[in-house]
C-alpha cells in the first residue's frame, strides 16, 4: 500500500491500515522515544499513548508528502515523551556553562567506537543533557526551538547541550584509555 493510500484508509478508522502505519514507524519512534526517556517500559507506554493521538487525530493531518507523515507522527512522539518526564519530574537542568576540562589526550579517530556505546552513554547521561543532546544533535532542532519546546532558555540549551559533549567525551576518553565507559 501507497502512504498516501494508508493515511486515507486510516482516516476513515481502518484498522488494518493503522496496524501498517503504526509497524511502518514503530521502530524510528520507538528509538526517537528511547534516546529521551532511556527505559523501554516507559518508552512502550508514550507509544501507546502517541499513536493513539496519531489515530485520534489523523483526520486533521494534511498530506503534504511522505516527510510530513514522518514529521508529524515523529513531533507528537517527542512532545509525548517530553510530557511523560515533565509528569514524573525528571527533567533537572544547570544554566552554568563550566569550562571543558578533559583529562589526558583525546584521539579524535572513532572508527574503532561501535554506535551501539555511543548510544549508551547517551543513554546514561543527566536527563537534562541527553534530551537537549538528542534533539539538538539527532532530531536538528534548534536552541530556539528546544528552549520554546522545554520552556527553558536559549543559554540554558546551550550549557545542556556543552554538558553533554562534555559527558560524551569524557565517557569516550575513558573507554579508549581504560576498556571501560
Amino acid at each position: 500500500m501507497e502512504v498516501k493510500e494508508v493515511l486515507e484508509r486510516c482516516k476513515s478508522g481502518n484498522q488494518i491500515a493503522q496496524s501498517v502505519l503504526f509497524n511502518t514507524h514503530y521502530k524510528h519512534m520507538y528509538n526517537i522515544s528511547m534516546r529521551i526517556l532511556a527505559n523501554h517500559n516507559d518508552v512502550e507506554d508514550v507509544l501507546i499513548i502517541s499513536f493513539t493521538k496519531v489515530f485520534k487525530n489523523i483526520k486533521k493531518f494534511e498530506y503534504r508528502g511522505d516527510h510530513s507523515l514522518v514529521k508529524w507522527i515523529k513531533t507528537i512522539m517527542i512532545n509525548e515523551s517530553l510530557r511523560f518526564l515533565k509528569k514524573r519530574d525528571k527533567i533537572k537542568y544547570d544554566d552554568t556553562i563550566p569550562e571543558l576540562e578533559i583529562s589526558g589526550e583525546f584521539n579524535t579517530d572513532l572508527s574503532d567506537i561501535d554506535v551501539e556505546h555511543i548510544y549508551a552513554i547517551i543513554e546514561t547521561m543527566p536527563t537534562g543533557y541527553r534530551i537537549v543532546f538528542n534533539l539538538f544533535a539527532i532530531e536538528g532542532y534548534s536552541h530556539k526551538e528546544i528552549s520554546e519546546l522545554l520552556q527553558i532558555s536559549e543559554s540554558t540549551s546551550k550549557s545542556q547541550l556543552r554538558k553533554a559533549r562534555m559527558n560524551i567525551i569524557k565517557k569516550i576518553n575513558k573507554m579508549k584509555n581504560y576498556g571501560g565507559a
